[in-house]
């Protein structure tokens, strides 16, 4: 068995909750299950942002099998 695994950060928004970038975590979901790896477990972690415009960041760690 192999496995691989993908960091995926998403940004959000200076006002409100919504990620700007959450199509990036489906197609990294996408693009993987399309090579055949299953997605094992999946973490996240929230860090503030820091700045002017700086919104919270989500990291999303994947870990996929095959």
């Amino acid at each position: 068995m192999q496995y691989k695994t993908l960091q995926v950060v998403l940004k959000e928004k200076f006002i409100g909750h919504d990620a700007k970038n959450l199509s990036e975590l489906d197609d990294a979901l996408n693009r993987m299950a399309a090579d055949g790896w299953t997605l094992n477990t999946m973490t996240t972690t929230v860090a503030g942002g820091t700045g002017l415009g700086g919104g919270d960041r989500t990291v999303f760690t994947l870990v996929f099998q095959k």
